[in-house]
């Protein structure tokens, strides 16, 4: 799973793409504010994509949408596990900030304390409503019902994790989504479509056509065609923009909530934490591969709202993506990793299993001495031996060599860092 083609193609791709940086502004206050897409893939490695060197995988529509984007190949997801990472999406906060660190409370208790917080908290959607946004959701939502959340149109309650007829956008085709869109439009109001389908999550049942482009290539072949029917549908969605004039005026967003391959979807190394995060805003945002600069989730929904012309709320402390003085001038991005059950909502340590600082060239894990107390789950990789990790990030992309007690200097430095940004308290 290690790709040592990234970088090459990367680099390539960087050649080839232009490298005007255009001004990050509001939306002209004078101007409709545009339309806005989030294209948010389900359990998918960052190097999984044409337009980031993978060797077989095909991602043609992807690939283009990379082309007109500015996109920062080293984004990240503060959390690793997809209902911390889809909630810090909706409400601009890290986990320990928004209380929901795993997927479900421990001994498959109660949710609803979890609920009740996270209705107290800024949220994406009904921030938009202020601009007269409608905005849909489809994919998976661990709220019970994404109207809490503000949005306008949904697919139904979800339950814990998402509802059928949620889960199947994509699989099942695109009409709610096109649906949406007319009547946004028939209302002429601009619109967020959150478009999160379960691909290329399991079951990986690809369609047979795209299978048998695969089956060569071994046991990787099923997710590598989950990754083409992903792109397949994203296809769909843009080239519905394009046939209804709607491309020049909306922004088109790209994330994954978290990485693959398996175990590495919980755990924070690179293939669970990394995704590419892709911006297409045509006429104001310039096509650029940024290979150097980091982005995470945290970013989504500041980066959104100033799009709509629309201030973050105080409580989000990510930065603007496309304000690029301050994204280059970024010097950490942070994350952490926990059990994937939760124990209290007011005491996100309580599941912690250990925190993440990410530098231009440095990485840092500093797990929890007392690891919590929680089932035993298969397939949840089990922290190292050692508590503390530092990897150089620029000559070891796979975190193969591990150099803290080499460079005690480093992990001093940045476990200030680290800690400033967030220090646990005592279990």
């Amino acid at each position: 799973m290690h790709h040592s083609f990234t970088g090459l193609a990367v680099a390539i791709f960087a050649l080839l793409t232009a490298v005007v940086v255009a001004p990050a502004l509001h939306a002209d206050v004078a101007e409709a504010p545009p339309n806005i897409v989030l294209i948010i893939s389900d359990d998918h490695g960052f190097p999984d994509y044409g337009f980031m060197g993978h060797p077989d995988i095909q991602t043609p529509h992807l690939d283009r949408l990379a082309s007109e984007s500015h996109v920062y190949t080293r984004g990240y997801v503060s959390t690793p596990l997809c209902c911390p990472s889809l909630t810090t999406m909706q409400t601009g906060l890290y986990a320990y900030q928004h209380g929901y660190t795993g997927n479900d409370p421990a001994a498959r208790g109660d949710r609803q304390p979890w609920v009740d917080h996270y209705k107290s908290l800024p949220q994406l959607p009904l921030m938009l409503q202020e601009k007269g946004y409608l905005s849909l959701h489809t994919g998976k939502f661990w709220q019970k019902d994404p109207a809490i959340a503000g949005f306008t149109h949904t697919m139904g309650e979800t339950g814990r994790h998402g509802s059928k007829e949620s889960l199947g956008i994509g699989r099942n085709g695109m009409q709610p989504v096109y649906d949406f869109i007319d009547e946004a439009q028939d209302q002429q109001k601009p619109f967020l479509v959150w478009y999160a389908p379960f691909l290329p999550h399991t079951p990986h049942n690809p369609p047979e056509r795209l299978l048998s482009k695969y089956k060569h290539l071994g046991h990787s072949a099923k997710y590598y065609a989950m990754v083409e029917w992903l792109d397949e549908t994203c296809g769909e969605l843009l080239g519905i923009l394009k046939s209804k004039g709607l491309e020049e005026n909306t922004v088109v967003l790209f994330v994954s909530d978290n990485g693959w391959p398996g175990n590495d979807k919980v755990y924070p190394s690179e293939l669970g934490m990394r995704t590419p995060i892709t911006i297409k805003w045509p006429g104001k945002v310039a096509p650029k591969m940024d290979v150097s600069n980091m982005a995470s989730n945290i970013d989504l929904a500041p980066t959104i709202l100033s799009i709509a012309g629309l201030d973050a709320h105080p409580m989000m402390p990510g930065i603007n993506l496309l304000d690029f003085d301050v994204v280059e001038k970024r010097k950490y991005v942070f994350g952490d990793n926990y059990h994937h059950d939760m124990l209290q909502v007011d005491r996100p340590e309580a599941s912690l299993r250990g925190r993440v600082l990410v530098s231009k060239q440095w990485k840092l894990i500093v797990w929890q001495a007392k690891q919590p107390e929680l089932r035993e789950i298969p397939w949840l990789t089990k922290p190292p031996s050692d508590q503390v990790e530092l990897f150089n990030l620029q000559l070891d992309p796979f975190e193969q060599s591990n150099l803290a007690i080499a460079r005690p200097d480093i992990v001093k430095a940045l476990r200030a860092e680290l800690d400033a940004w967030w220090t646990p308290r005592e279990l």
